[in-house]
């Protein structure tokens, strides 16, 4: 109160000095104390000291004086508290959290170059560069289109999938070998129905070798037929020389081998099983030949799905297809994995500009709306300065490191957008 007092009495003196001083009246000085402004009440003093102090410096600088330095120093240290609240805390996880998705974003890069650069198996088990698979794969479609259109049916191809039914076809099979199996361990089906283990143990048994004697008969025929489609002439039929020549001849003898004993064990089983019944003759030797017949003609279907079903180039087609085409997919399904996450950086990155930006308007706007700003503009106008307030210098390192920080995220994800994918 005494320096109140003492200031009271200047200003009621300063018409008796010889110059002019700025001053603040009273009027205000009674109002503001009460709470009716102009001035603060919590910065009348402060005002009394700014004004005070403008009468000591000769000029008024664009810079605050030590007195408004003071008096927005608390407002200050406020709003530096608040950027390095944000900057430790938000900013932070923001920064952390997009660097993770920068980091993902580099490791696919990464991996999509090292994908480009890889070279692809051809249908010989040789390496092949992308240029040379494509050029191959090319080249061949070329030489079975053009050998088509000149009356080839070497190359032709099923059009629909008929796996299903061939393996449908390979298991009708089952029921002759597995007859045939119950006779060679004289399994007795009455015995076998009315639970005997031991007749129950020669069931499985029979029904294994069975089931094994099935797959192996439409394999072997699957397997000759895919072996001799290689030579495979333009008329569909095969075209060898040689010691070439002499294993196929010997290879198809092998498979009418395997099906005419696979028919013979059939028509033998039907022979026994119907001169046993005691049917008649002509009617056993019928239904012989007709199994028998069918028998034999599953397993030459067997060995022709396969042997006219496309040809040794047609395969090299598909190999090299197949190999383009996982490459192609794993390189789209990686390049759109990279787009969604540049988009996700982007969006992180946006966020957190904003959030710099945010940050500091907040905070300097914590010191320009202050008690304590008001009383500095105040103060000028008491001692008739025209020069305005300058704003506050809220920059700390913090926020320094964090505006940095984006920047360089920013510059890094402009680079993203603008490199080009990987084909």
């Amino acid at each position: 109160m005494e320096t109140f007092r003492q200031e009271l009495e200047l200003l009621d003196n300063r018409g008796s000095d010889t110059t002019m001083q700025a001053g603040i009246p009273t009027r205000d000085i009674l109002t503001s104390v009460f709470g009716l402004g102009p001035i603060p009440l919590r910065q009348v003093i402060n005002a009394l000291t700014m004004v005070a102090e403008s009468n000591r410096l000769t000029t008024a600088g664009a810079e605050l004086s030590p007195a408004e330095t003071a008096t927005r120093s608390a407002g200050v240290t406020r709003a530096k508290n608040f950027i390095e609240k944000v900057c430790k805390g938000p900013a932070e996880t923001q920064i952390k959290s997009t660097k993770s998705v920068m980091a993902r974003i580099n490791l696919l890069t990464d991996t999509i170059i090292q994908l480009a650069q890889d070279p692809l198996i051809g249908a010989d088990g040789e390496q092949l560069a992308i240029g040379e698979a494509r050029d191959q794969h090319d080249t061949l479609r070329d030489q079975v289109s053009e050998e088509t259109a000149n009356g080839s049916v070497k190359h032709l191809i099923r059009r629909t999938p008929t796996r299903s039914k061939e393996l449908l076809l390979l298991m009708l099979d089952y029921p002759v070998f597995l007859l045939a199996m119950f006779s060679v361990f004289n399994v007795s089906l009455r015995l076998l129905f009315a639970g005997d283990g031991p007749a129950i143990v020669l069931g499985i048994t029979a029904a294994v070798f069975a089931l094994l004697g099935t797959l192996l008969y439409g394999y072997v025929m699957r397997t000759f037929g895919r072996r001799h489609r290689v030579f495979k002439n333009a008329e569909g039929g095969i075209t060898a020389h040689g010691s070439t020549r002499i294993r196929i001849r010997i290879e198809q003898s092998i498979t009418i081998a395997i099906t005419a004993a696979a028919a013979a064990v059939m028509a033998m089983r039907i022979w026994l099983e119907g001169t046993e019944a005691e049917a008649p003759v002509l009617l056993i030797i019928a239904l012989a030949s007709l199994f028998a017949a069918l028998l034999g003609v599953s397993g030459y279907i067997n060995y022709m799905s396969e042997y006219e079903n496309g040809s040794d180039t047609i395969d090299r087609i598909l190999h090299l297809s197949a190999q383009l085409g996982n490459r192609t997919a794993l390189l789209d399904s990686l390049n759109n994995q990279v787009t969604l996450l540049v988009e996700e950086a982007g969006i992180k990155i946006a966020a957190l500009n904003r959030l710099s930006t945010s940050t500091l308007e907040r905070a300097e706007k914590m010191v320009t709306t202050s008690t304590a700003e008001k009383a500095i503009t105040l103060a000028r106008s008491y001692h008739s300065s025209t020069t305005p307030v300058p704003g506050p210098q809220l920059i700390s390192p913090e926020l320094e490191l964090v505006l940095k920080q984006t920047k360089e995220l920013t510059a890094h994800h402009a680079t993203l957008k603008k490199t080009p994918k990987e084909n």
